[in-house]
C-alpha cells in the first residue's frame, strides 16, 4: 500500500527516477529516525551544545519526504542535498565538539553521485575540498593543526572522492555501451529481414516447392537466431566466438535433415569474429551445408561434409568441403538464379569477401575474407 501511493505518483516517470524516489525517501526516513535517536541520547546525556545546523537538516529531512510523498521529487532532491551541504560546512567550520564532520563529506559526495550526475558530484567534491583547505588553514593560524592528520583526511577524501567518480564512469560508460550495442542489434536486425524480404520476392518468381522455400527459410531464420544469441551470452559486444556459431548451424541442420546419414566433421580454429562479419558469415555457411545436405549426395555411398574455419596473417578462411556428386567446371556463379545463390553472392559482397568454387572429388566452397 505504501509504495503503491509512489507507483501512481511516478507512474509517467522513468524507471531510473522511480528507483532515486525510493532511495530518497528511504535516505531521508533512516536520517529522520537517526537524528531522533541522536537527540535523545543528547538529551540524556545533557548536552549543553546542539548545533543549529543539526535541527536544520532533521527538519529537511522531514520536509524531503513530505515533498516526495506529494510528487515533488526535484524540490526533495533540493531539500536534502541544500541541507547536508549547509550542514556539513557548518558543522565544521563554526564548531562540533560532538562529531567528526570530516564523516559527512564522503557521504555526500555519494549523495550527489546518487541523484545527480558526474559534473554536478565533481562540483560538490571540489566545494568540500576547498572547505577542507580553509579550515585546516585556520587551524594553522591558530596554532592548533596537527600536519598528519590533516594530510591524512585530505589523501583520504581526495582519493575516496576520485575513486567513487571513475567507479560511476566506468558504470555509465558499460550503460552506454550496452544501449549502443541495442542500437546496432535493431539496426542488424532490420537489415536481416530486410534480406528475407528480398529473398521472398526471389522465390515469388520461381516455381519452387513451398515445403522447401518454407524449410530454407526456417534455416535462414535460425541462424540469425543463433548468432544473436552468442551475442547476447558473450562477455565482448563487439566480437564473437565463430566456431561455436558454425557447431550450433551444423547442429540445426542435423536435426532438420534427421533422415540423412551424412557424417559432418568440423575442423574449426576458436576464432573471433567481429559482429558486423559474423551474421553474413554465418548465414553463407548455413547456405553452403544445407546445399550439401540437400543435393551433394544422391548417388554417394560414403558421404562426408568438412567444415574449416582459419586464419592466416589477417584473413580469415572458410571451407566446406563434401564428396558428393559436385558440378560440371568451371564453376559460373553468375549462371545461378536460385535464392541460396544469390544470397551468397549479395552477402559475399556485403563483407567484401572473394567466393568460389571447385570441384576435388566433390564440392569444395571457399569463402576469404579480412577480420
Amino acid at each position: 500500500m505504501f509504495w503503491d501511493r509512489f507507483q501512481k505518483i511516478y507512474a509517467e516517470e522513468s524507471d531510473i527516477l522511480k528507483t532515486r524516489v525510493r532511495f530518497l525517501f528511504l535516505f531521508n526516513a533512516i536520517s529522520v529516525l537517526g537524528d531522533s535517536v541522536a537527540l535523545i541520547a543528547f538529551i540524556s546525556e545533557d548536552v549543553q551544545f546542539l548545533p543549529v545546523s543539526f535541527f536544520i537538516f532533521f527538519g529537511a529531512s522531514v520536509l524531503s519526504m513530505i515533498f516526495i510523498w506529494n510528487g515533488m521529487f526535484k524540490l526533495a532532491l533540493t531539500a536534502t542535498l541544500g541541507s547536508g551541504i549547509f550542514t556539513a560546512t557548518a558543522g565544521l567550520l563554526l564548531g562540533n565538539p560532538n562529531g567528526n564532520m570530516m564523516l559527512a563529506f564522503p557521504l555526500i559526495v555519494i549523495l550527489f553521485l546518487l541523484f545527480t550526475n558526474i559534473r554536478i558530484t565533481i562540483f560538490a567534491s571540489v566545494y568540500f575540498f576547498i572547505i577542507m583547505l580553509f579550515y585546516f588553514g585556520i587551524q594553522y593560524k591558530n596554532n592548533t593543526l596537527v600536519p598528519s592528520h590533516a594530510i591524512d583526511t585530505i589523501l583520504i577524501y581526495t582519493l575516496f572522492s576520485i575513486t567513487a567518480l571513475l567507479t560511476v564512469n566506468i558504470l555509465n560508460s558499460h550503460i552506454e555501451e550496452k544501449d549502443q550495442l541495442i542500437q546496432e542489434i535493431h539496426h542488424r536486425v532490420r537489415n536481416n529481414l530486410q534480406v528475407l524480404s528480398g529473398l521472398a520476392d526471389l522465390h515469388r518468381n520461381q516455381e519452387t516447392d513451398s515445403r522447401n522455400i518454407l524449410f530454407e527459410f526456417q534455416n535462414r531464420i535460425l541462424t540469425m537466431s543463433e548468432v544473436h544469441n552468442f551475442i547476447y551470452k558473450t562477455d565482448s559486444y563487439h566480437r564473437i566466438e565463430f566456431a561455436s556459431v558454425i557447431s550450433k548451424i551444423i547442429e540445426n541442420l542435423k536435426k532438420k535433415h534427421g533422415h540423412s546419414s551424412v557424417e559432418i566433421r568440423n575442423h574449426s580454429e576458436n576464432l573471433l569474429l567481429s559482429i558486423d562479419t559474423a551474421i553474413p558469415c554465418a548465414m553463407i555457411f548455413n547456405e553452403l551445408l544445407n546445399n550439401s545436405l540437400m543435393h551433394a549426395f544422391e548417388k554417394s555411398t560414403n558421404p562426408k561434409i568438412d567444415v574449416y574455419f582459419s586464419k592466416t596473417g589477417g584473413e580469415f578462411k572458410l571451407i566446406v568441403k563434401d564428396n558428393g556428386t559436385g558440378m560440371p567446371i568451371p564453376v559460373d556463379l553468375k549462371k545461378f538464379t536460385t535464392a541460396g545463390f544469390t544470397l551468397i553472392q549479395i552477402l559475399s559482397k556485403q563483407m567484401k569477401a572473394d567466393f568460389s568454387f571447385s570441384c576435388d572429388q566433390g564440392l569444395n566452397a571457399v569463402l576469404e575474407f579480412k577480420g
